[in-house]
């Protein structure tokens, strides 16, 4: 079981004789790990048993495993000086008979336990049996399992402590803190004599006679608390006793009736889960349906705005139209009674011959030219009755 005992010499040499992949190295390499891992859990469950059922041995084996790695280093160093490697990249290790193996020291663990190291291997090496194992390792779990409890216990007090420690902390430096407060506005600022320079002694006087008044109160109040706190404890104490009696008076039928009640509180509690999970699921479909109920009203909501918004345009665009009718109206009376006179005036126009266009253009220039002379005679006589006035 000890650690220097997990291979010999030989052992490892052995692997690079026999021509290895690397693939295979590499697994021999992870199970001679896994062996190690496990020894090293089986020599940490036997030095605690060990240290617990007889101490002294420990120092033996300690004894035994300096001699052990004294050994290996010789053995490692005849074999360093004694290996020869060839040409083709062999290793070529020393014979057997020269090879040194920690078998030898290993049968020394015997003279320790004689009582455990009674199995022996094959080749001589003493091992301890399983069912000496098996109760080693039952009793270090069950002390594990001990000291687990005992710490969380006494984790629990302390963290308990602690707490109750930080929180009356807590409320030590908001006392103080409050008291300082008061203590500054009280007798500092409202206490201090501008005339003399000072603070008013019966101020500080009065301040620390309330401030005392207020400790007594509160120290009552807590210890008031205590007392309903050390009741309780009692109450609580006093129930626990009457459960252990209760329990102690309690039978088998007890328990069995107990566990059919449960059982059929237990199927009840399933039946109604899973009419509460029919339920959840009806809920949901027509959650479901209502969603998409909701999604069409919303679109149909939507078209509908859309329509009202189209009849309103539609509504004032025919109101516009309308109007406009009427005007065009108007305008086509108008046109009409501008067509009619057009027309009689169409119908009753005659075409003159040019010969009395002439004339008549010339009558119009010779009417005309009598107009102007007439005109520039009445001009010429306003300016003489001006100039005589």
């Amino acid at each position: 079981m000890l650690q220097q005992s997990v291979f010999s010499i030989e052992s490892l040499f052995s692997l690079f004789k026999q021509n290895m992949t690397e693939i295979e190295l590499r697994q021999a390499l992870k199970n001679i790990e896994d062996s190690n891992l496990l020894l090293r859990l089986e020599n940490d469950i036997f030095e605690r048993y060990l240290a617990r059922r007889d101490p002294g041995s420990l120092q033996k084996i300690a004894q035994i495993l300096e001699t052990a790695k004294r050994i290996q280093k010789i053995a490692l160093q005849h074999v360093r000086t004694t290996s020869v490697i060839s040409a083709t990249g062999n290793l070529v290790s020393v014979s057997d008979k020269e090879s040194v193996s920690v078998a030898n020291v290993q049968s020394g663990s015997q003279h320790v336990t004689p009582s455990l190291l009674t199995a022996e291997t094959p080749t001589g090496e003493a091992k301890i049996p399983f069912v000496y194992r098996i109760e080693m390792v039952n009793t270090e779990i069950r002390e594990l399992k001990r000291a687990i409890i005992k710490f969380e216990q006494t984790f629990v007090k302390r963290r308990i402590h602690l707490r109750a420690q930080l929180e009356e902390n807590q409320i030590s430096i908001h006392e103080i803190c409050k008291s300082r407060e008061d203590f500054e506005e009280n007798v500092v600022q409202k206490g201090f004599d501008s005339i003399t320079g000072k603070m008013s002694a019966d101020k500080f006087i009065r301040f620390i006679e309330e401030w005392l008044k207020t400790i007594d109160i509160v120290t009552e109040k807590i210890r008031l608390k205590v007392a309903t706190i050390k009741c309780q404890i009692r109450k609580v104490t006093l129930q626990l006793n009457q459960r252990k009696e209760v329990g102690e008076a309690l039978r088998a039928v007890d328990f069995e009736q107990l566990r059919i009640e449960n059982r059929i509180c237990v199927q009840k509690i399933d039946e109604k889960n899973q009419h509460l999970l029919e339920m959840k699921k009806i809920a949901g479909r027509y959650s479901i349906a209502l969603s998409k109920h909701k999604e069409k009203v919303e679109g149909l909501i939507l078209t509908m705005n859309e329509v009202k918004t189209k009849i309103v345009s539609k509504s004032q665009e025919l109101v516009k139209l309308q109007s406009e009718q009427i005007a065009t109206k108007a305008e086509i009376k108008k046109t009409e009674k501008r067509i009619k006179s057009m027309t009689v005036l169409m119908n009753k126009f005659k075409v003159p011959n040019a010969v009395e266009f002439i004339k008549m253009r010339m009558k119009l220039q010779e009417l005309q030219r009598i107009r102007k002379q007439l005109s520039r005679q009445r001009d010429i006589q306003r300016a003489a009755i001006k100039f005589r006035k």
